[in-house]
């Protein structure tokens, strides 16, 4: 836990001092997912959460920072399971959606409120929902996650309601685009 969260606080820095850079190549989607459904299962199996992926038979292989895509996946999945409780469900879906590649992480957890929905893309934000208060994390995950789709073109937002759950919709270009810098 700690390495996770010197990592991010070391690729927050790269990010603020563009620096933050992306090691562009073919991203196979199929290998990607295969390994999200290891790295996930036991825990979502202990926390007795049925864990769907509801996915194409076939998947494109798209441009990007593989690790850098797999680490964005990585932070929606595992908050997904961390803030959903014991019995509940998440689900990962992923479409193209014209030029777009969509990956909705879907869960019925406890939700974020309306005026918390921007602010938990905020370095160091945690939500003020005192049922999170027992619930370890940095507050890093979701603004290096969404930094990491705007380096590729693309976006995350959140549709959420308080006590019925959360979907976070990762949105990036199929084909990217020119290699930017951090802002």
């Amino acid at each position: 836990r700690l390495e996770r969260i010197v990592g991010d606080m070391l690729s927050v820095a790269e990010i603020e001092a563009g620096q933050l850079k992306l090691r562009r190549g073919d991203v196979r989607l199929d290998a990607v997912f295969a390994d999200l459904q290891a790295d996930f299962r036991e825990q979502a199996e202990q926390k007795e959460i049925k864990l769907i992926f509801d996915l194409p038979p076939k998947f494109p292989v798209i441009g990007g920072d593989r690790d850098k895509i797999m680490l964005t996946l990585h932070n929606l999945v595992g908050n997904a399971i961390k803030y959903t409780p014991a019995g509940g469900e998440v689900t990962v879906r992923m479409h193209e959606e014209g030029s777009n590649l969509i990956v909705d992480v879907a869960d019925n957890g406890i939700g974020i409120k309306a005026e918390e929905a921007e602010l938990i893309f905020d370095k160091f934000y945690r939500a003020k929902d005192k049922r999170i208060s027992g619930i370890t994390g940095s507050g890093l995950g979701l603004a290096l996650a969404r930094e990491v789709a705007r380096l590729h073109g693309g976006d995350i937002t959140v549709r959420s309601q308080v006590d019925k759950g959360s979907t976070f919709t990762l949105q990036l270009p199929a084909a990217p685009p020119p290699l930017r810098a951090a802002a």
